[in-house]
């Protein structure tokens, strides 16, 4: 299968987008600072479906594991399936998050720097790399609520061509198990997104189910949908 660029975008837009993850702290698509613990672990697993109208509709399912390593880091690997028009591509993605500053205390600011690569594998064809990224990541307590701010760039191989990813988000500490949570981010090569968050807490640091829904701030305006979940052992 040979997809279009617009339309290869649109199966990987949780792969390829703001934080190079489907699951960069769900259910937002900003990033957030904080870092697992060594020997700390994550499964996460997200579905995304984006509807351009007049272009068509992408659909992804994801599952990634993430570990924290010691030395105020983790890794992590991905792995995900997307169609659209009918057809499918399969894709990876290895990532890592490290730790570069943090204040006192547990509720303090933080920056992290983020990093990842993917890669794709469409219908009838070998493994390419898809993107490669580095992001900056900023996170601190604002008004009662904590502040997510991210800053990157990203290098998509096989478009050749190089982009300024962001995002800015602001996440409730919650009303009981009930998290809501707001962002927008987008690039410097199209318009930004909106997007709400909701995650609820199962069993306190252990198991969390999320949605999200938001829309693109541009002609036909695009939306784009997902649901998860997060096990912590």
């Amino acid at each position: 299968m040979k997809f279009s660029r617009p339309a290869l975008n649109l199966a990987f837009l949780c792969l390829a987008v703001s934080s190079l993850s489907a699951h960069a702290g769900r259910p937002l698509q900003t990033e957030d600072a904080g870092v697992l613990e060594a020997r700390t672990c994550e499964i996460e697993g997200a579905t995304a479906r984006e509807r351009v109208p007049g272009v068509g509709t992408g659909r992804e399912t994801s599952l990634q594991l993430a570990c924290g390593a010691g030395f105020e880091s983790q890794f992590s690997l991905a792995v995900s399936r997307a169609s659209s028009g009918g057809a499918s591509d399969s894709g990876w993605r290895i990532g890592g998050k490290t730790g570069l500053w943090k204040g006192q205390g547990d509720d303090a600011p933080a920056f992290t720097l983020a990093w990842g690569v993917t890669g794709v594998k469409a219908a009838g064809s070998g493994w390419e790399t898809g993107t490669v990224q580095a992001l900056g990541v900023f996170s601190a307590p604002l008004a009662g609520m904590t502040m997510h701010l991210n800053l990157g760039h990203v290098r998509d191989v096989a478009a050749g061509q190089t982009s300024t990813p962001w995002g800015v988000a602001l996440e409730h500490p919650g009303f009981g198990a009930w998290a809501p949570m707001a962002e927008i981010f987008g690039d410097d090569r199209g318009a930004p997104w909106w997007n709400i968050g909701l995650r609820w807490t199962l069993a306190k640091d252990q198991a969390y189910v999320d949605v999200s829904w938001g829309r693109q701030m541009a002609p036909g305006r695009p939306t784009l949908a997902t649901a998860g979940f997060k096990f912590v052992f």
